[in-house]
């Protein structure tokens, strides 16, 4: 049967595609990204089923929230925008490492960050074995294994 395939693909005209070299241009700030799906302007191209896709309304649940629930939902919103922020850049980079514009942005994005992960970790619970490290400097004596302080990822919680 290998043979047949074989034969099969060399009597079939192959496709060549062609993807233009993106260039640097105008950004997206964090919240419009994650709502487009690109920090990029340029690559925010109509998409043929986006019309008929419903806005997302205002949750009943979203207003029976705690305060601490409210600030939950805020801060991990944000580590998720600064996030995609930070792999759009990272995919950027990966075929522009000389663009020094972008390199710049992640610096600041990576500072940020680490800024609002730890402040997660300190507040709720660590994300990251990044984020127990810091908390194991800050407090050497802890003895805590913090995983089991927060819930995992298949129990629901985001924002």
């Amino acid at each position: 049967q290998k043979g047949v395939v074989f034969v099969e693909m060399q009597n079939m005209h192959l496709a060549i595609t062609s993807v233009p070299v993106q260039n640097w241009g105008e950004l997206y700030d964090q919240d419009e990204a994650l709502k487009t799906g690109t920090v990029f302007k340029d690559l925010d191209l109509p998409f043929f089923a986006a019309e008929q896709v419903p806005a997302a309304a205002s949750s009943v649940m979203e207003s029976l929230k705690s305060p601490e629930e409210k600030e939950f939902s805020e801060k991990m919103l944000e580590i998720q925008k600064i996030s995609f922020v930070m792999d759009d850049l990272r995919l950027y980079l990966d075929t522009h490492p000389d663009e020094q514009e972008a390199l710049t942005m992640l610096k600041d994005i990576l500072k940020r960050r680490k800024q609002v992960m730890s402040e997660f970790a300190s507040r709720f619970y660590p994300l990251t074995m990044d984020c127990m490290a810091e908390l194991y400097e800050r407090e050497p004596s802890s003895a805590c294994y913090c995983w089991q302080k927060g819930a995992a990822p298949w129990e629901g919680v985001y924002c």
